[in-house]
C-alpha cells in the first residue's frame, strides 16, 4: 500500500526553499538549471518513496525525500564550483541520488535513529562522490588535478562552519564586553558595595559561555 504523499507540492516547496539558499556565485551563473535539477531530483525521490510499500507513512516519505533533496543541493553546488565539465554532472548526481535512496530506505527498514541515518548517508555519499570523480579521472575524462580539487569541496561543511561562526559571534562579543565591564569595575570602582556579587555573576556567566562555546564547536 502506497503512502498518501503529495510529492509534487513537496518538491515545489523544497525548491522554493532552495532558491533562498543558493550561494551567490552559483546563483549568478546557474540559477535556473540549478533549481530545475533540485526540483527534478526531489520529485523523483518523492515519487519513489510514495510508491514504496516499505514506507508506512507520509512523514517518513517526506523526511527521506528531504534528505535526498538537501544532499542534491550541496553536491550540485560542489560540482558547479569544480572544473568537472557540466556533461558529467547529471550522471554523478544520479549515482548519488541512488545511493541516498538506498541508504535512507535501508536505514528506515532497520529502524535506525535519524541521527545515525544522516551520518550513514553522509559517509556513503562522500564515498560515492569520490568514486565517481576518480572514475572520470581513470577514464581520462578529467585530469587528476580536477578530481582532487573536486574532492576538497564541501558546501555542506562550509555552510555549517558559517552558521557556527554566526551563532557564536554575537555571544562572544557579549561575553567579552561583560568581562571588560567587570574588570573595569574591579580596577576603577574597587569600593563598589556590590562588587563581590558582580564578580560572582561574572564568573558564572563566563563559565557558562565557555561551556556553550566548546559545546557548539564540538557538536555543531
Amino acid at each position: 500500500m502506497t503512502v498518501d504523499f503529495d510529492y509534487k507540492t513537496f518538491a515545489k516547496d523544497l525548491t522554493r526553499q532552495a532558491e533562498g539558499s543558493i550561494p551567490r556565485d552559483v546563483a549568478l551563473q546557474h540559477k535556473k538549471e540549478f533549481l530545475d535539477r533540485i526540483y527534478n531530483f526531489t520529485y523523483i525521490a518523492g515519487e519513489a518513496f510514495s510508491k514504496d510499500d516499505s514506507i508506512k507513512d507520509s512523514d517518513t516519505a517526506k523526511m527521506l525525500t528531504q534528505i535526498i533533496s538537501e544532499w542534491t543541493f550541496h553536491k550540485y553546488v560542489d560540482l558547479l564550483r569544480s572544473n568537472i565539465p557540466a556533461m558529467y554532472h547529471e550522471s554523478i548526481l544520479q549515482k548519488l541520488g541512488f545511493v541516498a535512496f538506498e541508504m535512507t530506505r535501508e536505514a528506515t527498514l532497520g529502524n535506525l535513529p535519524r541521527e545515525e541515518m544522516l551520518k550513514l548517508v553522509e559517509i556513503q555519499l562522500k564515498k560515492a562522490f569520490e568514486k565517481a570523480c576518480r572514475q572520470l579521472a581513470a577514464n581520462g575524462q578529467i585530469s587528476g588535478e580536477v578530481c582532487e580539487n573536486a574532492l576538497t569541496l564541501s558546501n555542506i561543511d562550509a555552510m555549517s562552519a558559517k552558521m557556527t561562526k554566526f551563532n557564536t559571534y554575537k555571544y562572544t562579543v557579549c561575553a567579552l564586553c561583560f568581562a571588560l565591564f567587570t574588570m573595569g569595575m574591579n580596577v576603577f570602582y574597587i569600593n563598589y558595595p556590590h562588587l563581590d556579587v558582580l564578580n560572582t555573576v561574572a564568573l558564572i556567566v563566563l563559565s557558562m559561555y565557555i561551556g556553550f562555546y566548546i559545546g557548539v564547536k564540538k557538536f555543531s
